[in-house]
């Protein structure tokens, strides 16, 4: 059925509902403690989560949600706790590496969450005794939600009428609940579910689909937000609101690494590839993009896969950190931080040059053309003291190689601006450049194994053309290394200014920037547009999180992309997908080519430096 829209009122989209099985294998989802990987993948006609342990108590959820908390809402399954009157149907395959269905201590188990008599409770459905091979790892397998029993038994009735969630449980022979020590490897495995059945009252859903026109505008993603789900999930949503042609998609930092306990150092750490040419992307992450790559070529979309300079402190050598003057590591304001790679650590930047060497493979593997960006280069400075992050041991150790001179102390980023002449000039010189040849180094790389491949830097304006200019204003603009032709292309954000309602300057990032400084062709240029914090940090940005401050935001975002719209740019990317899901944004150029909606409600663009509207700050 089709909801029109009239068009002699206030636009309305165009809505379908179609029906889709109950545990349809495309919105399963899989999450994890940090020490795991995992990733979950079509398969047949099912799914298949593949997963490394790497702790004896590592357990990774395999899960599927009563209530879509993950879609658009128009792109959402419908939420419908009630489980009776169906019976569920489907084959399960375990890897060798899990116990057997009638394993007596570590019996796979469907763990079942659901709400009773105002408590929220848990049942584990043990699943040899519905199994028609109870003692193998493959079998079919039937479970009547009528008549289905929890404990090891199958003696402990509970109530299907109001389950929020169901998940398989993903883990290895060597799982122990009850103690978290190193595994003296690291232990793969699978799980595989294929022909889901489900029939009887409460077997189908209704799943809304949007209907619009291809359009214009591009999207990104980002593995750190959406690791926990299949990528063809992602792919459909994209597709399905109107979005073609390139896509941006940042590799992120917490999610991809592959790590190992160094007992010697009491700590896990990503390794060292120079000396031991070990992969740096964990088998499931690599493959999780080798779909997702596979998955945007079908659908006739273009991938940009983007990797930073940042490394996750988990498993982070801190010896290739960027420091400040007292040693001090340069860290992120998240928790847990992230520290950044220091281009000056041999180590470090063959870690990071092999980072995207594996990343342009799983695109090639794919069939896809290789198109890396290399995220924000900078040199980081640590918010709290002002102290610039340039005084690592080999960046201080290169600089005297170079030049005979020794690295002075800046003081904070203001005070550096007050320092000059020998050798504080030339430190400054030399710290710019060397970052400019960093990335150029890793356009070198990728070049060398694919000739063809397109190569860019993301620029984050803000930071560099600020009111006050400071030390890293300056140090992390190499113009000239960045200039055309070095770089395919460019790309550029100014996410700040849009949060300050300042879409002038914004502007001057598309305008001005890349086409006059950096000598770019406007067709070679690119532009991330955005953001919309969602409200665990909306106080950052001083709104109000109980406040509707999102529309605002998006009004700005969209009158920004309309301000740029006569410049010719190659593309514009609306950052990003999770607030797009959660804001339930939709492009209608058919219905509504002049705006945009935020669930159903249509808004204008707002495309000058009318400030925000006071009610949603703090």
């Amino acid at each position: 059925m089709q909801q029109n829209s009239d068009r002699s009122q206030t636009p309305k989209l165009k809505i379908e509902t179609i029906q889709i099985d109950r545990f349809s294998p495309t919105y399963w989802r899989v999450d994890g403690p940090q020490t795991m990987s995992f990733a979950i993948t079509n398969y047949l006609n099912g799914f298949e989560v593949v997963f490394r342990s790497r702790t004896t108590s590592d357990l990774a959820g395999i899960v599927w949600d009563s209530h879509d908390v993950k879609d658009h809402k128009f792109l959402a399954y419908e939420t419908k706790y009630d489980y009776s009157g169906m019976i569920w149907d489907f084959d399960l395959e375990l890897s060798a590496s899990m116990p057997t269905l009638n394993n007596e201590t570590l019996t796979p188990t469907l763990t079942v969450q659901y709400h009773d008599q105002g408590q929220d409770k848990v049942a584990y459905i043990v699943l040899f005794n519905y199994a028609d091979r109870p003692a193998s790892r493959v079998a079919h397998i039937q479970i009547n939600w009528d008549t289905v029993k929890a404990g090891f038994s199958a003696t402990d009735s509970f109530p299907v009428t109001h389950i929020k969630r169901i998940s398989f449980s993903a883990f290895t022979m060597s799982y122990n609940g009850h103690s978290t020590l190193p595994l003296p490897q690291a232990e793969d495995g699978y799980i595989r579910i294929v022909n889901s059945v489900t029939t009887g009252v409460n077997a189908k859903l209704a799943l809304k689909r949007v209907i619009v026109a291809p359009h214009q505008h591009g999207i990104c993603t980002s593995y750190d937000d959406h690791y926990d789900l299949n990528p063809q999930r992602l792919v459909n949503n994209i597709e399905a609101l109107g979005y073609q042609g390139l896509m941006n998609h940042y590799c992120g930092m917490s999610k991809y690494p592959e790590m190992k306990w160094r007992s010697d150092l009491n700590t896990w750490q990503i390794p060292d590839t120079l000396v031991s040419n070990e992969n740096v992307v964990n088998p499931c992450a690599r493959k999780w993009h080798e779909y997702f790559a596979s998955a945007l070529l079908q659908a006739s979309m273009q991938p940009i896969f983007g990797v930073s300079f940042e490394m996750y402190s988990l498993a982070a050598n801190e010896f290739w950190a960027q420091r400040d003057w007292h040693s001090n590591l340069g860290r992120t304001g998240y928790e847990p931080p992230s520290y950044f790679f220091s281009p000056c650590d041999q180590n470090a930047m063959a870690y990071l040059h092999k980072v995207f060497i594996e990343f342009s493979d799983a695109m090639a593997v794919a069939g896809c053309e290789v198109n890396m960006q290399i995220g924000e280069p900078w040199w980081w400075y640590n918010q709290g003291t002002d102290l610039p992050c340039v005084y690592d041991f080999p960046t201080k150790l290169a600089f005297n190689a170079d030049t005979g001179l020794y690295a002075p102390d800046f003081g904070t980023i203001y005070e550096a601006m007050h320092k000059t002449g020998t050798p504080y000039d030339e430190f400054k010189i030399w710290l710019k450049n060397r970052l400019g040849q960093t990335c150029q180094d890793i356009r070198t790389a990728i070049k060398a194994k694919y000739q063809n491949a397109k190569v860019c830097p993301l620029i984050f304006f803000p930071t560099i053309r600020t009111p006050i200019e400071t030390l890293v204003t300056d140090i992390n603009y190499p113009s000239q290394h960045y200039a055309f032709p070095n770089f395919d292309y460019i790309m550029t954000e100014s996410y700040d200014w849009i949060l300050e309602a300042k879409l002038d300057l914004a502007h001057q990032v598309l305008s001005e920037i890349p086409t006059q400084d950096l000598n770019y062709p406007s067709e070679k240029v690119t532009y991330l547009a955005g953001f919309v914090p969602d409200a665990s940090i909306a106080h950052l940005y001083g709104f109000d999180r109980t406040k509707p401050y999102q529309a605002p935001i998006w009004q700005r975002i969209f009158g920004d992309m309309e301000n740029n719209e006569v410049l010719g740019v190659l593309k514009q990317f609306i950052w990003a997908y999770p607030q797009i899901m959660s804001d339930s944004i939709t492009i209608d150029i058919e219905q509504a080519s002049g705006g945009f909606f935020l669930e159903e409600e249509y808004h204008l663009p707002v495309n000058d430096d009318t400030p925000y509207p006071p009610e949603i700050y703090l």
